[in-house]
């Protein structure tokens, strides 16, 4: 959540006043000899991609970066989406910002940056554990060069960082693909198209399922295993397909609006349920896939393919390891949230629709006892045929895949519910 503080504190007089002279270009005096340090235009590769990230409040970073911002660029936060490029002026309080940053102390936290792979450089500077000048604007720079690769240009790189071709081109086309969902869903009972060649030529000219940067033409085996479009060519990897469908529902239960639905792997772009644009990136592995659940199995299974053929996942050490994978990826990652989510989903629709008082009473727990029970049952039945789709019927028929079935029996919604 962004942080707000009284306009009368004299903390947010100094701090609106520090953004005033930001737009005009005023600067507060540097240490002597770390001003090369700082950003420029220029190490700011995709400011627009950066701004949107930093309203993500999954990702520890940027949840913490947002919070140290001054008022006026957490209200840019909150009414920007990525689709078109900030405002010059937005842009030059966004470099004031992010080098007072620099400034201020060690972003570093061992917490804050545990998903982060930190470069053998940033770990360096870790190391000597710097609290000022130099030496600390080297090591926070370095932090968020790791953090934000397609946003920020570590020192070690060119200042004239060029962008990705056509790039600008492509995130008009996910722009627009964001609409003709948008359209599709109005007139489709709210609900997705299977792919997004279903979209043309009703609700957009094909030609937009195209990416600039997309040698092969929409040709169908470039990207993921099962993701190519079989009626368009489609440049673009839509996370509603058929076969991800479920595992998506499940993640937005939880995930919310920044989960990607289209991404364009040419340009690392990914345009999110809520229609935010934004660059991938190691703050968090969703950016770049859903490493979670049902599509971090997925990987697992197309991996072992891959590395060891059609055949191997017949012996039972690809048993005994889809075994692994399935109990790390889904019972102890995924499913958790999701039952937490779900718990407070329930409860909250009983509320309005009986009374917060009435669930106290003992009508209301009775009525609790009979509709949680069917609730985790439809919640087996659908993690059970997902995992079915990712690991194949024939799994399950075996020893590892019946213990597989016995963890997912004895799953239950949270105590609270019971």
């Amino acid at each position: 959540m962004l942080k707000t503080i009284e306009r009368s504190t004299p903390f947010m007089k100094f701090v609106l006043l520090l953004a005033a002279l930001s737009v005009v270009g005023f600067q507060p005096p540097l240490h002597a000899g770390t001003h090369q340090f700082l950003f420029d235009e220029d190490a700011i590769k995709d400011p627009g991609s950066l701004i949107v990230k930093l309203q993500d409040p999954r990702a520890p970073v940027s949840q913490f970066i947002a919070s140290q911002l001054p008022e006026d660029m957490q209200w840019v936060l909150i009414g920007y989406n990525g689709a078109s490029k900030p405002t010059s002026q937005q842009q030059k309080v966004l470099l004031s910002d992010l080098n007072q940053l620099l400034q201020m102390g060690s972003l570093y936290d061992t917490q804050r940056f545990a998903d982060i792979e930190l470069s053998e450089q940033t770990r360096a500077l870790i190391a000597e554990n710097p609290q000022s000048g130099e030496a600390l604007i080297r090591l926070n720079r370095s932090l968020l060069a790791d953090v934000y690769p397609y946003e920020l240009a570590a020192l070690s790189e060119a200042q004239t960082t060029k962008d990705f071709k056509g790039i600008e081109t492509c995130r008009e086309n996910l722009r627009q693909i964001k609409i003709a969902l948008d359209n599709y869903r109005a007139s489709n009972a709210d609900t997705y198209p299977q792919w997004l060649s279903e979209l043309s030529p009703q609700y957009i000219d094909k030609k937009m399922l195209l990416c600039p940067a997309d040698a092969t033409a929409g040709v169908p085996g470039v990207l993921t295993e099962g993701a190519s479009d079989p009626t368009l060519p489609c440049s673009y990897l839509y996370e509603i397909r058929p076969s991800e469908k479920g595992g998506q529902q499940m993640l937005w239960t939880h995930e919310g609006g920044m989960i990607p639905i289209v991404r364009c792997e040419h340009h690392r772009l990914n345009l999110s349920l809520s229609g935010k644009l934004y660059r991938n990136g190691p703050q968090r592995a969703i950016y770049n896939s859903n490493k979670m659940g049902f599509s971090a199995l997925g990987d697992v299974v197309r991996d072992l393919r891959k590395q060891h053929g059609e055949a191997f996942l017949k012996t039972q050490e690809s048993r005994e390891r889809l075994k692994q994978a399935t109990e790390a990826l889904v019972f102890k990652q995924f499913v958790p949230k999701l039952l937490n989510a779900l718990e407070d989903e329930i409860y909250t629709q009983l509320e309005a629709q009986l009374g917060k008082d009435m669930l106290k009473t003992p009508m209301g727990m009775d009525f609790l006892k009979q509709i949680i029970p069917q609730v985790e049952n439809q919640i087996r039945e659908q993690l059970q045929a997902q995992l079915e789709a990712q690991l194949g019927s024939e799994f399950f028929k075996t020893e590892e895949g019946k213990d597989i079935l016995r963890q997912l029996s004895e799953l239950t919604l949270p105590d609270g519910t019971n």
